[in-house]
């Protein structure tokens, strides 16, 4: 007999930017390292033989809480990934559900007529995790293994595990960020003991109490903005919003303009060619660096969880760029400075009217 944790990776950019994250690295987020903190700590007196992990950053992060204080190395493997996600992504899920509303009900509620451009089949997904945790679970009689995967992928092997067909994957249910599944093998057979338990998790540290788009009774378009440069006129009140809140212009570079379906609630400013002025080096050099101009949310639909979703754009435009980090300018005594702090930039530099701020963003 194997017992085998089944247990998802910590919150990562992904899950809070609402951008579709299948093989496309994603960091692992503030909160997230805090939910891998208390995963540690529910394992601190659990015996754990063998610790298996997909090839991703997000996963490889998160195994470090059962790997790293019993000092064994974590075993990788490309058939614990999330799904191939193909032309999807790193797009937006708003974008996607505006753009293709049919495939995006197929991908939550019947994956298995779910196809767009290279992306992996559900069933095939299924077959590799499954293969995966028995192989392993064989490899290891008599022992216990912790498996950490992805969201879609676990949620694929439960629903070929339990018999579910393509169009009751409801039943196989979502689980939350670190959340444990404990399988046993035995006599060539997986039973579940139970599944998506987060129980080390509080409302504070958990991704799912911040979030309804999971939730039974929600259908799947709901809380995901999509985007569109920034048009002047069909804009035109939100850009007049923007002026009097801040006393200045949107017009950067690159500016988008954030939609809740067909409603215009945000804006975001990018100038990627903005040049830095280096002393020691002398005179102007090109950008290392990806600045965000502003973000902005209409007092209205502030404190909903949108704003991050416009750092998750900025995020995706700069990697595609090759920057490695990000860099805002904020007022000091700005509600900025709060938001930024959060989602993990570093102030650099401080004077008595702003403070400069830094995110590190490479992904590659």
């Amino acid at each position: 007999m194997t017992r085998i944790f089944l247990i998802r990776h910590a919150e990562a950019e992904g899950n809070i930017f609402r951008r579709a994250h299948g093989h496309h690295e994603g960091r692992v987020t503030g909160r997230g390292y805090v939910q891998i903190g208390l995963l540690r700590d529910r394992f601190r007196n659990e015996q754990i033989d063998a610790v298996y992990s997909s090839d991703l950053h997000r996963t490889q992060e998160t195994a470090k809480a059962l790997a790293g204080p019993r000092g064994m190395e974590i075993r990788t493997s490309k058939m614990l990934r999330e799904a191939d996600l193909g032309v999807w992504e790193d797009k937006a899920w708003g974008d996607l559900e505006y753009a293709n509303p049919q495939m995006s009900e197929y991908f939550s509620f019947d994956p298995e007529r779910w196809d767009v451009g290279g992306s992996e089949p559900f069933w095939d997904i299924a077959k590799r995790v499954t293969g995966f945790i028995v192989e392993a679970a064989a490899r290891h009689d008599g022992q216990t293994i912790a498996v950490f995967s992805h969201g879609f992928a676990i949620r694929a092997f439960f629903c070929k595990l339990m018999g579910f067909a393509s169009n009751e994957v409801s039943k196989a249910g979502y689980c939350d960020n670190t959340a444990v599944a404990l399988l046993v093998f035995n006599d060539g057979e997986l039973t579940i003991e139970y599944q998506r338990d987060n129980s080390h998790l509080s409302d504070e540290s958990s991704t799912f109490a911040h979030q309804t788009w999971w939730r039974a009774e929600k259908k799947w378009i709901g809380e995901n903005l999509r985007y569109m440069p920034l048009d002047n006129k069909r804009d035109y009140e939100l850009v007049k919003l923007f002026a009097a809140d801040s006393g200045s212009s949107p017009f950067t570079e690159m500016m988008y303009t954030a939609f809740l379906h067909d409603r215009p609630i945000g804006l975001v400013g990018l100038d990627p060619s903005k040049k830095e002025r280096r002393a020691e080096r002398g005179g102007l050099v090109e950008p290392e660096f990806g600045w965000i101009s502003y973000i902005y949310i209409n007092p209205e639909s502030r404190r909903m969880g949108y704003g991050v979703q416009l750092l998750g754009l900025a995020v995706s435009e700069y990697r595609r760029m090759r920057r490695e980090y990000l860099r805002i300018k904020s007022p000091q005594k700005s509600a900025d400075i709060k938001f930024c702090l959060k989602y993990g930039f570093e102030v650099i530099f401080e004077t008595d009217k702003f403070l400069l701020m830094q995110k590190y963003i490479r992904n590659w």
